[in-house]
């Protein structure tokens, strides 16, 4: 009995450990994007917040509603990327928290 709480002991705590890391890697994702014309660039943090707006002069030039846009735009760029990167850090996730030998609960499924 002793050995196999010993596994099951091990495997909690390697399941935290892989826990405490996906949650640091959420945490730290954050893109900045430009747009195409440079004119705009926007910073999301891990949930899409807007965290950076950076306008240039050639942007204060911009018609409200074009500029408007163009920071719209770009937000959407960034959050995609946003989303990639998140994708990744799940996916490092469910494969380092399945059982050894098992399928990832993800791939499992019928998404």
């Amino acid at each position: 009995m002793s050995a196999e709480m010993d596994r099951i002991e091990a495997r909690v705590v390697h399941q935290l450990g892989v826990m405490r890391t996906a949650s640091e890697d959420l945490d730290e994702v954050r893109v900045t994007v430009s747009s195409p014309d440079g004119s705009v660039r926007v910073e999301l943090d891990g949930v899409c917040a807007l965290v950076g707006l950076t306008l240039t002069p050639a942007a204060l030039r911009l018609d409200g509603a074009v500029l408007g846009r163009r920071i719209v735009d770009t937000c959407a760029v960034a959050a995609r990327e946003v989303a990639a990167r998140r994708g990744a850090v799940m996916e490092r996730f469910h494969t380092d928290f399945a059982e050894p030998g098992s399928e990832s609960p993800v791939r499992a499924s019928n998404f």
